[in-house]
């Protein structure tokens, strides 16, 4: 096979074209620069003075500091095209991806209301607001990768974005569902009682969509704008708590989160108790095997049990596991979450090592079965065969090193398996017990033998107990 070398390529091109001055030859140390002659001919190569342009001004430092501003992403058309309806608003949009779209206008009017309501409690004026997002518009900028020409160009639409979005989650999040909020009319369709109550788990979801994210610092400086100078400095752990209280938990990130989704994996991870990705001494080539299913662990002694401090752990044949609810919104929730570990350079993968592990235990109806029955698994979805086919779905196209975070446990999970009375037990169970028809022919050969072996000592003892003449 050939290989294209394009550096080759481009100077010989240039030789016929552009010219290298004296001087540049003279000090090898200075990049190389191509002077374009002039002339239309000529401005069919004006993308090599772009690029050499970028050599000449590159900043490795910068670079750095740019890529690490990026915590929101684009998702590749590709995956969306195979999941579409889990990875993508439905209701509402939250930043510039999916901005206008049809089936998201009608909020759009909605949010306007929204920011008058901001504005009349906090008691500031709008141009306040403006001010202070203006200030950090690169920092938000940053935050998104791949905008759209739209949003860098135009600072005024960029800022109204923000504060248009930033204004409406903060009301979301600050929304009591039990009573609504009473500085809205009775009848609203989202801040009244009826209106949290139908409308708020659509917004929940499309909150944690990770092309749908907005960066918590714009909260952060709403939130301040509208303190004034009482509190100058919003603590960070507040903003927070704002998330975690929304969606029904404790968190305990003092640092302000990237973006909602963000700090729902950080919480997640503390509630499974996730240690982090390391490479322990116990974990072998037994850690970095698959596992077999739940069934099949079951047929070799191993028992199951809900984990009492949420941690996957497995100990003298029991295999302990947090207790999973999956309902309609785990699909969606749990591939953002793995979508944005995919994407981002900063974090770990320790939801994705949960869901293939979790993916390696399920593999039929009969494998949720036994997990439902043990309470590990809280099945709001329908079927088993609907919860297996779910958790089966969510690892497709997913390539991860089996010796991540749960390699020990899986590890100790083979060994246990491999011990030869366990294989054995498991092999008389799938040999004699995997049918009724086959334990009635084990039950039928057992009861001849035994037949065979009473009538041969009946047999013995008679001919000893024979008289003789």
């Amino acid at each position: 096979m050939h290989s294209l070398h394009f550096p080759a390529l481009i100077n010989t091109t240039l030789s016929a074209h552009y010219s290298r001055p004296k001087a540049s030859m003279a000090s090898p140390e200075e990049p190389y620069v191509v002077d374009i002659l002039e002339g239309s001919q000529h401005q069919k190569y004006s993308w090599m003075k772009s690029i050499q342009d970028q050599v000449m001004n590159y900043n490795h430092d910068q670079e750095e500091k740019n890529w690490k501003k990026t915590s929101i992403y684009r998702l590749p058309e590709f995956a969306k095209k195979m999941k579409e309806t889990a990875l993508t608003p439905w209701v509402v949009s939250f930043g510039p991806y999916h901005h206008g779209e049809h089936n998201l206008k009608p909020m759009e009017d909605y949010k306007q209301k929204v920011l008058v309501h901001f504005l009349h409690r906090a008691r500031r004026p709008l141009i306040d607001f403006v001010r202070a997002i203006e200030q950090v518009l690169d920092e938000l900028r940053g935050s998104y990768h791949h905008l759209e020409e739209q949003w860098i160009t135009d600072d005024k639409r960029f800022v109204k974005l923000m504060i248009m979005d930033g204004c409406f989650m903060l009301e979301i999040l600050r929304l009591d569902p039990t009573t609504g909020d009473k500085s809205y009319p009775d009848h609203d369709p989202i801040f009244s009682v009826h209106g949290a109550l139908h409308k708020l788990p659509y917004i929940r979801r499309d909150m944690l969509m990770l092309e749908n994210q907005l960066p918590l610092r714009v909260l952060k400086v709403l939130l301040q704008v509208e303190a004034g100078e009482s509190r100058p400095q919003m603590p960070e752990e507040e903003i927070n708590h704002l998330v975690y209280k929304f969606y029904g938990r404790n968190g305990k990130s003092k640092n302000l989160g990237l973006h909602v989704l963000d700090l729902y994996r950080k919480n997640l991870i503390e509630i499974l108790k996730i240690i982090p990705r390391s490479t322990p001494p116990e974990i072998n080539y037994l850690g970095k095997q698959a596992m077999p299913t739940a069934v099949k662990l079951h047929e070799c002694g191993v028992k199951f049990a809900k984990s009492e401090n949420n941690c996957i752990n497995f100990d003298k044949g029991v295999l302990e596991l947090p207790v999973l609810e999956v309902d309609d919104s785990t699909e969606s929730k749990f591939l953002n979450l793995m979508a944005f570990e995919h994407l981002h350079v900063d974090i770990g993968s320790e939801i994705s090592s949960y869901v293939c592990f979790l993916d390696e235990l399920v593999d039929s109806a009969m494998d949720v079965e036994l997990l439902i029955s043990t309470g590990i698994i809280q099945n709001a979805l329908g079927s088993e065969k609907a919860v297996a086919d779910l958790l089966n779905s969510l690892t497709k196209e997913i390539t991860l090193d089996s010796s991540c975070e749960f390699g020990g446990v899986r590890g100790r999970v083979n060994g246990y398996r491999n011990e030869k009375i366990n294989k054995w037990r498991a092999t008389l169970l799938h040999t004699h017990f995997k049918t009724p028809w086959t334990v009635l022919a084990l039950a039928a050969a057992i009861f001849l033998l035994v037949l065979t072996i009473v009538q041969t000592v009946y047999a013995g003892i008679s001919y000893h107990m024979k008289p003789t003449k």
